[in-house]
């Protein structure tokens, strides 16, 4: 299937520090074919496979921390495995997601965590053309603390997959 994959954010409150594979600088849209298994080929003359596209960028959004999860080094791992559970995401992805973001809870020591609302996401618009039938953007900001604190729990929504899915997954550590 062909489709084009634009970021819509404002270049004023974001700075792109990495894009890989590089994009369409003019509208910051990835054009690419994707095979049912997920592999992602440029729509050029590039041969490469990738197994997802790649972006990142220097935020000045202050992040909803009012509700969250207080991790320890001890069960960070548990925390990573269950959630991302609920939040619907398979085995590969999983692994890529733990293994990105666990050894930042374990450098922490302690940390508040949170998943980012609707609203964060409002702010870093993600145009896909065909439109996916499931589109889950997940965003954990992780705030290392040296005392355990008060916070209301965090309720996350599960997610189930049905057809044609996108996945976007993301992180911020402060």
């Amino acid at each position: 299937m062909d489709i084009s994959v634009q970021l819509d954010i404002d270049l004023s409150k974001h700075k792109f520090t990495t894009i890989y594979p590089k994009f369409n600088k003019e509208n910051n849209t990835w054009n690419v074919h994707s095979k049912p298994n997920g592999d992602i080929h440029l729509n050029n003359k590039n041969d490469k496979t990738y197994p997802y596209l790649y972006w990142e960028a220097d935020s000045y959004i202050t992040e909803d921390m009012n509700e969250g999860f207080i991790i320890n080094e001890e069960n960070a791992e548990s925390f990573l495995e269950e959630k991302i559970k609920i939040l619907g995401l398979n085995d590969k992805e999983s692994t890529d997601f733990i293994t990105y973001w666990l050894p930042v809870l374990l450098k922490n020591k302690l940390s508040l965590c949170s998943f980012q609302s609707k609203k964060y996401f409002n702010e870093k618009k993600l145009n896909i053309t065909p439109k996916p039938d499931t589109m889950k953007r997940i965003f954990l900001c992780i705030k290392k603390i040296e005392a355990s604190i008060s916070i209301k729990e965090q309720k996350l929504e599960k997610n189930k997959r049905k057809g044609f899915t996108v996945i976007e997954w993301g992180g911020s550590n402060f």
